[in-house]
């Protein structure tokens, strides 16, 4: 595989990220279990995928800003499941479980406006705390399957294309170079995955982050 990464300060309170990575590799279905998991879907062998992602933070007024972003990934043929992209789960669609809209091809997008605001120094919080306040909406599109054939005049999925939307709100208590705790709460407004082993329209993720 082969990456590039970067950010440019392109607008006066503004910051924007980009990132493009191409992988190519080789699936061995050495076990019959294996080959049965295949299928029809001629997942094996010599594949190439490209993930590309680009995001934009700008500063509007006071303590708001507003965030977007784009995810996504190509393919030249149908996937193996370790190189599927994930569109569900708390860094894509967050209304829609982690595995959920498992695709060859699709991308995901993202608008958040925030707000941040300084919290009270207090030994328990550390020495720079903040609290930030966000509300977004996430969209994701894909192909379950570059080709939708099964190689003998039928499909390997009646509904190919997904579509996984949501919106809610998190918030955010951080310490710069310290810790970072969120707590998401999403609420799905689009179709639910076809695939999907939860169905839930609302779903609450929690992260927490220490540094050491």
């Amino acid at each position: 595989s082969a990456a590039i990464t970067g950010s440019v300060a392109d607008l006066p309170g503004g910051l924007t990220g980009f990132g493009l990575v191409g992988t190519t590799g080789n699936v061995g279905l050495r076990s019959e279990f294996s080959r049965d998991i295949s299928g029809d879907a001629n997942s094996g062998g010599q594949f190439a995928r490209f993930n590309y992602q680009i995001n934009h933070d700008q500063q509007v007024w006071g303590p708001f800003s507003f965030y977007a972003g784009v995810n996504g990934q190509l393919a030249n043929n149908n996937l193996d499941a370790s190189q599927k992209f994930l569109m569900g789960g708390p860094s894509a669609v967050r209304a829609y479980d982690i595995g959920d809209g498992s695709v060859d091809e699709g991308v995901v997008g993202t608008a958040e406006v925030r707000s941040h605001w300084s919290l009270p120094v207090l030994a328990w919080l550390g020495n720079d705390p903040s609290l930030t306040l966000a509300t977004f909406y996430d969209q994701g599109w894909g192909e379950q399957w570059r080709n939708n054939d099964n190689g003998r005049g039928g499909r390997l999925a009646d509904s190919n294309n997904l579509n996984l939307a949501g919106a809610g709100l998190y918030a955010t208590v951080a310490d710069a170079g310290n810790y970072a705790l969120t707590m998401t709460w999403a609420h799905r407004t689009g179709n639910a995955d076809p695939n999907a082993v939860h169905d839930d329209n609302d779903r609450f993720w929690v992260s927490a982050v220490k540094t050491f």
